[in-house]
C-alpha cells in the first residue's frame, strides 16, 4: 500500500509539471510516461534538450 501511495507522490510532484512544460513546447504530454522508466527517462531528456523549442525558432 505504501508504494501505492508513493507513485502517487511522485505523480503529482514530477508527472503534472512535466506534462505542462511538454504541452507547452508543442510534444505529446503522453511522453511524460517515458519520464518513469530508467534509463529511458535520462535518453528522453537529451532528445528534448536537443529539440527545437519554440522560442528559438527562426522567422523567415
Amino acid at each position: 500500500m505504501s508504494s501505492l501511495i508513493g507513485l502517487l507522490v511522485a505523480i503529482v510532484l514530477f508527472g503534472i509539471p512535466v506534462w505542462r512544460i511538454l504541452t507547452r513546447l508543442g510534444f505529446s504530454p503522453w511522453f511524460t510516461v517515458l519520464a518513469f522508466i530508467p534509463v529511458v527517462n535520462i535518453i528522453s531528456l537529451w532528445l528534448l534538450s536537443y529539440a527545437n523549442w519554440p522560442g528559438q525558432r527562426s522567422s523567415p
